[in-house]
């Protein structure tokens, strides 16, 4: 896989249900386009595993040491919520109910490519998290992606 591209505008069915972009869809292995496994996220969004990426993340968790406290914090904290979630034959998920309470999920969300997995938004904090960070973007891109090389 190269990574995911996109950003898309989707709504939440009164169930809570969200269809999955048919442009998203097509970005996925055929393995990965019955389940994902849905997880709090950072910065206050859900994130959208395919179960081959889970599987490495999963084996990322399993090297670290469970007999340090930070180790046992972020594994208990990471995992806390996660749940797999079927793809119906309607193309949608049930985003569960605790999960979308603790990403304050609105009828409207954005769906954010995120390298290798996806991010759910609720669209208006997703809008104000992008207007908040747009002006510090190009010494942000300098400070991550810039050349270590070049004197500093």
């Amino acid at each position: 896989m190269t990574g995911f591209i996109g950003e898309y505008h989707c709504k939440l069915d009164a169930k809570g249900r969200l269809l999955i972009p048919s442009e998203m869809r097509k970005q996925l292995s055929p393995d990965d386009h019955g389940q994902f496994i849905v997880s709090r996220g950072v910065d206050d969004c859900l994130s959208l595993y395919t179960s081959t990426e889970w599987v490495q993340v999963m084996n990322k968790l399993r090297k670290l040491n469970r007999f340090k406290p930070k180790d046992r914090k972020f594994a208990r904290m990471f995992q806390k919520g996660a749940t797999k979630v079927m793809v119906d034959g309607s193309g949608r998920i049930l985003i569960p109910k605790g999960l979308s309470s603790w990403a304050s999920l609105q009828k409207e969300v954005v769906l954010v490519a995120n390298v290798d997995l996806w991010e759910l938004w609720d669209k208006e904090r997703y809008e104000e998290l992008m207007r908040e960070d747009w002006d510090g973007f190009d010494q942000l891109a300098q400070d991550v992606m810039g050349d270590s090389t070049d004197g500093e």
